[in-house]
């Protein structure tokens, strides 16, 4: 939804199921080498990879960039960016919190930079107009799937998780093209996720995937794709819980469905007004 050069590993991340042998060897001397990358030309660089420079314009365009030069300077902001970050966190010696928390920031922001408001638009414009929602998401996907359950639900829009095989596949092959179905996985292949999926397809309900991979098995079924930044991109991977990214994203869905009619905004206020008075009985009773 940004133009943050520091999403630039990110979109190479989530890309690399869909590059080549060749490809993938130029996307990982970038990683690895992001300066020498900036400070070379497209001649030097194919020379030290081993590659051709037409390989590497191929491999700018498909991670997301006009060309060689518009990836060049991309990167070149991208690690100034990171270089700035890394000094402010050695200058202000940061504590363990302060590190996961730049972590989960650079994953939003990667995020935001990745997703196109259009994108955002059109799927709400799908959401608002099916007749039911089917959302599907397993382990740590299935909590950002019982997240946008539930604010659709509080605004009166007919929503559905499922986390397992047999409930996905029933409501898949189940679904109508006045359905809608929307996967959520990181990896983008999870066997029962894409077995639903096909169903749905078979029916033709609208799909929408929200995943961390450009190309994958439950991408070929979309008919809206949201990529979120993987946590790979950042420093305390291991550490970071998955969802993160993608209840950032269902916020953006949520937040432009509000703002696209303020029939919802209202059914929002409401529900919550009486969640929050029942909250408050149970609290002056117990």
């Amino acid at each position: 939804m940004s133009n943050q050069a520091n999403a630039v590993i990110a979109k190479i991340i989530s890309n690399k199921g869909n590059l080549t042998f060749i490809e993938n060897e130029i996307a990982q001397f970038v990683m690895n080498n992001p300066e020498f990358f900036t400070k070379n030309t497209i001649t030097a660089i194919a020379q030290e990879v081993g590659v051709s420079e037409t390989s590497i314009n191929r491999f700018c365009k498909k991670v997301g960039f006009k060309g060689f030069n518009d990836f060049k300077i991309a990167i070149a902001q991208d690690t100034h960016y990171r270089n700035m970050n890394s000094k402010v966190q050695q200058r202000e010696n940061i504590s363990f919190a302060d590190s996961l928390a730049f972590d989960y920031n650079d994953l939003i922001m990667n995020t935001s930079a990745m997703i196109e408001e259009e994108d955002i638009s059109n799927a709400v414009k799908i959401i608002v107009k099916a007749k039911t929602i089917h959302i599907f998401g397993v382990l740590s996907s299935w909590m950002a799937a019982l997240e946008l359950k539930q604010k659709l639900s509080l605004v009166g829009i007919n929503a559905f998780a499922y986390n397992d095989s047999y409930n996905m596949k029933l409501s898949a092959s189940q679904s109508t093209p006045d359905d809608v179905v929307i996967a959520i996985t990181r990896s983008g292949s999870v066997r029962e996720i894409i077995d639903a999926l096909n169903l749905a397809s078979q029916n033709n309900a609208k799909i929408i995937t929200i995943t961390s991979y450009n190309s994958t098995a439950i991408t070929e079924y979309s008919d809206i794709k949201l990529i979120a930044s993987d946590k790979l991109s950042v420093k305390n991977n291991a550490l970071l819980s998955e969802h993160i990214t993608f209840l950032f994203v269902i916020d953006l869905i949520f937040g432009t469905l509000l703002k696209s009619d303020s029939r919802y905004m209202k059914k929002k206020l409401s529900s919550d007004a009486v969640i929050e008075s029942s909250q408050f009985w149970k609290n002056e009773y117990i």
